[in-house]
Parts: C-alpha cells; structure tokens; sequence
C-alpha cells in the first residue's frame, strides 16, 4: 500500500514528525500542572496537626491546612520550573545528600573484627595531633613601644598586657584548637618560635601577641578503646565511599563532562 504523494514529502514528514514530538512532550509535562491532593494526603495532614498542636481539628483549620498543602506544592513545582535546584546551593547540597544515601544506603553493622583491622589499617588516622604550651601577653592593638617590650620579656622582666579571656598559659592545646582561637598565620609562626624566648609581636584575629613556647607535644598513638567510636563513623564514610565510586562507573558515562583547564 503507497502512502499518497504529499506525505511523501519531506517537509510534510518533517512537520509531522515534529508535531508528535510536541504531542508527547504536552502528554509527559501535562500532570505536572495537576496536584491531587488524596484522601489519604489529607488525613496525613490532620493527623500531623493534631500530633503537634494537641488540638482536634475542624473544618474551617482541616481547609487551612490543605490550602497551605497546595500553596506549598505550587512553590516547589514552580521552584523547580525555575532551575532553583540547579542554582541554589543549599537545596543542591540536600538532594546530593539525599542521593548519596539511595545509592549507599545504610552499611550493615561492622564487627568487632572489622573495626580492628580498620583501625590497624589507617593508624596515621588515629594519632593525636601536636600539642604546644606557651605563654603570652595580649595586647588589642599593636603596642607602640613593641621592640622595647619584647626585650624586658626577654630579659625576665613582667609586661602587662590587655585581658585575654583564656589566661596568659596555654597549657597542651592541639594544634586545631590554636588555629580556631587564633588563626592559621598565628600557628604558623609559633610553630618555628624557638622554645624558652619571646618573640612577637605576632598578629593573630584577636589582636597582637608576645609568645614564649615552653614545650611542643609529639603526636600520640590513640588506643582503639578511646577512639572505637570515630573507627565505626570511618570505617562506615568509607563503605559509602566505596559504593557512590562504584556506582559513578555506572552513571558518569551518561553525561559529557568538560573541565575547563
């Protein structure tokens, strides 16, 4: 059977080809324009009221809370519509989370043997950082006679500083916890300070410091008692790693990935 001449033509094949393409787009994009709200939505919807209110719900508060159901349903649909889930960094980072977990799930329970030889494993995880004791004088700004300060320190002689909240001793701090009160630049310098002499002054973001080093703590081996814990969260990260590594060898190759240089 011959298909009459005008449909052999391709500009006509060509339009109806296109026009069953926008058939099917309408067909798959036309119930997002509807929301349904069930029988089943709205008893959800009472039931978590009364939950969190204590209250029995009426008609005139169950039609207040389907109201806000649709308004809410409308925001997203149209948040969505508008590529908010690709620009927005905080709903991104919740779908990405929310993805990770459909795709790794919750690991099973390790054993007690897992966990050890994990532990075993990655032991430069479990070594406490460096400590370091010093004692300091705090000026909030940058004293004027500087030079002359730090050489009656030096000398054994007592300066008086601003108040600093935490005392004049710094008695074992970690390194983390320096650089959280101080900043990473006031940790860099006492970390080449020469113990038992003054030297400053230093600027950290609380103001100005004269520091002495006293002592420098090596790191300690941690015991597996002490740090099981923090062995069961990372041996665990690491089973999720594992499976969204095995899983991007599934889906990267769907899409076309530039990285610019």
């Amino acid at each position: 059977m011959r298909l009459p001449s005008i449909l052999r033509e391709p500009l006509v094949a060509f339009a109806g080809l296109g026009g069953a393409f926008f058939l099917l787009y309408h067909l798959s994009t036309a119930d997002q324009r509807v929301i349904e709200v069930s029988r089943a939505d709205q008893t959800s919807l009472v039931a978590d009221y009364e939950m969190l209110t204590g209250r029995k719900v009426d008609a005139a508060q169950k039609k207040v809370l389907v109201d806000d159901y649709i308004a809410n349903e409308v925001l997203f649909r149209e948040a969505i519509a508008r590529g908010m889930h690709l620009t927005d960094k905080e709903t991104r980072q919740k779908l990405t989370d929310k993805m990770r977990f459909l795709i790794a799930g919750a690991p099973a329970e390790p054993t007690e043997e897992q966990l050890i030889d994990f532990y075993s494993d990655n032991l430069d995880l479990y070594r406490s950082e460096p400590k370091v004791s010093f004692d300091h004088v705090f000026y909030q700004a940058q004293p004027d006679d500087a030079p002359k300060l730090l050489k009656v320190l030096n000398a054994g002689g007592a300066v008086q500083g601003d108040e600093f909240w935490m005392g004049q001793q710094m008695v074992n701090y970690g390194q983390s916890m320096v650089r959280g009160m101080f900043g990473q630049a006031f940790l860099t310098q006492i970390d080449r300070a020469p113990k038992g002499a003054w030297i400053g002054p230093i600027a950290s973001i609380r103001g100005v410091h004269f520091v002495r080093v006293n002592d420098v703590g090596a790191p300690e081996m941690m015991p597996y008692l002490q740090v099981r814990d923090q062995v069961r969260q990372d041996w665990t990260n690491r089973q999720i790693e594992g499976a969204i590594a095995g899983q991007m060898k599934v889906l990267k190759p769907k899409y076309a990935i530039h990285v610019e240089r």
